[in-house]
């Protein structure tokens, strides 16, 4: 009787199936072109390999992003056993050795590491792996205690830490930086100590390390007549985390205080605008012991009872890295890979304020060859770095504004320019003009959709024969927030939703969930965000129409269904993938 081949269950999203083990290595990634091809958001393109060796079969992280985890424990390779379970984002890849009984896992060997020294690490399997509330184990040595001395305000914000998700590191580890790129209030593990006294560092160091497990980008401090309230804002809305009675008010004035010196802004003038910046250098969780920069950009406002404080978070870990982590749909991607590989033309990306246009650039611009290709950029402002990409800041009152550079650049043999926002006709003609004389040029439009954006370059004045010329594709894109998966509510469509659907050709939906609300999504019944992306490529038909200054109708009536792909369609079918509520889409969509 043949002995049974070797084989794995891939639990996911889609549910559970089993891949036969080749005879060769089985590579693992959101690839297609990967033997085992996964639709997760936190895997890489290539992300791991099972290989078979001398011992038995062996994973080994292809330098992923978001790294591996065995039995629990982070590893970068490990000999894998009958019953083994790799976990790869929320995907869990179980190894079976039918001649094998095993009633147990086992822990994972080879180049592991110890879970005694990811102290200053990312607790992966807490961040990455989500399980049903009841079902969490924690880690007694990570659980913190609440003293029933401490202060109300640190007892309130330590009950909003513990009860996130992601515990990668403490306030201890946080580790501050003034401007001038000084240590200013070293984290504990580094050899600090908490000063005496140092309530507001410690009111700071909790209050962004709520941000790192919330994943939020601001932080609004603001004066009241009677009380000082603390809110962040995560997946776009504002959350308040604390609030501090009147007799308090010392605590927040130190805490603005404190933000000022860390900024090297005058701590004197409480009547004017001022902004500055600090950073902040916390546990990578990529490697052990390895550190990973935060910056943070300032501003302070006079307002009727006091100056308002917000921050504004440049986290580029919490950012989409490559085009594949912005979660397109595939057609959709395919299609921008393929426009970055060309020598020419134009990318377009609009949308409302904050509705992650920069973001998606800054993945496409990750996604191109840096070593091969200059790729220059023209910012207002530079906040996050990207590497091999030189990024330049507009200054208007110096006369670097966005034509001036733009023209300037042109003179610095780049094969790529990133504009950072079309607002004249100058700057748009300049732009289109590039387009059509060897660079690729990626730049945002604020419009409502791709039509939009089409018509809002005519309207600036650039001459139709340039529009038609130049440009290659539009995209357009909103930002939903995810259902949280811990809470989500399943509930039957009513007609309207389900003929609002149709009517963008999602059909067949029969249920939709809806937000509840837990500790781990801060009552709020949603856990991250989601883009959704409206795209038009340019075809004959639609640069002939635009030659003849066509109205708005008529660049629609050009479109193709194949080369429109509207932004309702994309929304409604994240509602029946269940990654998103019928409202929230709707919302977006409107």
């Amino acid at each position: 009787m043949a002995t049974p081949a070797p084989y794995l269950t891939v639990t996911d999203s889609r549910g559970t199936r089993t891949v036969t083990l080749p005879a060769g290595p089985l590579s693992i990634g959101r690839n297609i072109t990967n033997l085992l091809a996964l639709d997760e958001p936190l895997a890489s393109r290539f992300h791991c390999v099972i290989e078979r060796t001398k011992d038995g079969y062996r994973v080994r992280d292809l330098d992923s992003q978001n790294g591996i985890i065995v039995n629990n424990r982070p590893v970068k390779a490990a000999i894998l056993g009958s019953g083994d379970t790799l976990a790869i984002g929320n995907t869990r890849i179980k190894l079976v050795l039918p001649w094998v009984k095993k009633t147990a896992a086992e822990p994972a060997e080879a180049s592991t590491v110890p879970l005694d020294e990811l102290r200053a690490a990312d607790d992966l399997a807490g961040a990455m792996e989500p399980a049903p509330l009841d079902d969490i184990k924690e880690n007694p040595a990570d659980r913190v205690v609440l003293d029933a001395n401490m202060p109300i305000w640190e007892r309130q914000l330590r009950e909003w830490a513990e009860s996130l998700p992601g515990k990668r590191f403490r306030e201890t580890d946080i580790s501050l930086i003034n401007a001038r790129g000084q240590t200013a209030h070293a984290s504990q593990v580094s050899g600090g100590a908490a000063a005496p006294g140092a309530e507001a560092v410690t009111l700071l160091r909790l209050t962004l390390l709520i941000c790192f497990r919330s994943r939020a980008t601001d932080i609004h401090v603001e004066l009241k007549q009677d009380d000082v309230q603390i809110r962040i804002r995560v997946d776009g809305i504002m959350i308040e985390i604390l609030k501090l009675q009147k007799n308090q008010r010392d605590m927040a004035v130190r805490l603005l205080s404190l933000v000022k010196v860390l900024s090297d802004i005058d701590i004197a003038h409480k009547n004017i605008v001022q902004e500055g910046s600090f950073s902040a250098r916390v546990p990578s969780g990529s490697v052990a012991r390895a550190l990973r920069r935060v910056d943070y950009r300032v501003s302070f406002v006079p307002a009727v009872y006091g100056q308002k404080l917000v921050v504004r978070i440049l986290d580029a870990d919490s950012a989409p890295q490559k085009v594949s982590n912005l979660q397109f749909p595939k057609k959709i991607e395919e299609d921008v890979l393929d426009i970055i590989c060309r020598d020419s033309g134009m990318i377009l990306v609009c949308g409302p304020t904050g509705s992650g246009k920069t973001t998606t650039l800054y993945a496409i611009l990750r996604d191109i060859d840096t070593a091969e290709r200059n790729v220059v950029t023209i910012e207002d402002p530079v906040e996050i770095q990207i590497e091999g990409v030189t990024q330049i800041p507009v200054n208007d009152g110096l006369g670097n504004t966005f034509p001036a550079l733009l023209k300037s650049v042109l003179r610095q043999d780049p094969d790529i320019i990133l504009v950072g926002e079309v607002r004249d006709a100058e700057t748009a003609r300049t732009a289109i003009q590039a387009s059509m004389t060897g660079h690729l040029v990626f730049s945002t439009v604020h419009a409502n959709d791709a039509t939009g954006a089409v018509y809002r370059l005519l309207d600036l004045g650039v001459e139709p024969y340039l529009v038609s010329s130049g440009l290659q594709m539009v995209l357009a894109q909103r930002l939903v927030r995810q259902l949280c998966e811990y809470c989500k509510n399943p509930v039957p469509p009513t007609r309207e939703q389900t003929a609002r659907m149709a009517e963008f050709g999602v059909t067949g939906v029969k249920q939709v969930f809806q937000p509840k609300g837990c500790k781990r999504c801060l009552n709020t019944g949603f856990l991250g965000r989601r883009t959704i992306v409206e795209r038009l490529i340019f075809t004959d038909r639609l640069r002939e129409t635009i030659l003849k200054t066509p109205n708005m109708q008529e660049i629609i009536k050009a479109l193709g269904p194949e080369n429109y792909i509207r932004l309702g369609a994309n929304g409604y079918r994240l509602v029946a993938e269940t990654v998103t509520s019928f409202e929230e889409a709707d919302r977006a969509v409107s």
